[in-house]
C-alpha cells in the first residue's frame, strides 16, 4: 500500500485535523516507525482545497504494516 511519508513534525501538524466536513487525517506508523498518511482519490480534491494541500506534495512510499498482535 502506498502512502505519503511524513516527518514526526508533519504528522503532529495534521493528526486528527479536519480537512473537510467529517473528513480527518489519521496518521499511522509502519513497521520501521515511519509515519504515513493515506488520501483516497475521492479525498484528494478536498485536501487540495484545504490548508493542508502540502500533504499531497510529500514523498510517497510503500507502507509495511507492523505485525498484528496474536489474538490468543
Amino acid at each position: 500500500m502506498t502512502g505519503y511519508i511524513l516527518t514526526e513534525t508533519e504528522k503532529d501538524a495534521i493528526q486528527g485535523k479536519e480537512f473537510a466536513p467529517y473528513e480527518y487525517f489519521n496518521c499511522v506508523q509502519d513497521i520501521n516507525g515511519v509515519w504515513f498518511n493515506f488520501v483516497t482519490e475521492q479525498q484528494k480534491p478536498l485536501v487540495e482545497a484545504s490548508q493542508y494541500a502540502w500533504v499531497l506534495q510529500c514523498q510517497e512510499g510503500e507502507f509495511v504494516p507492523p505485525p498484528s498482535p496474536d489474538p490468543f
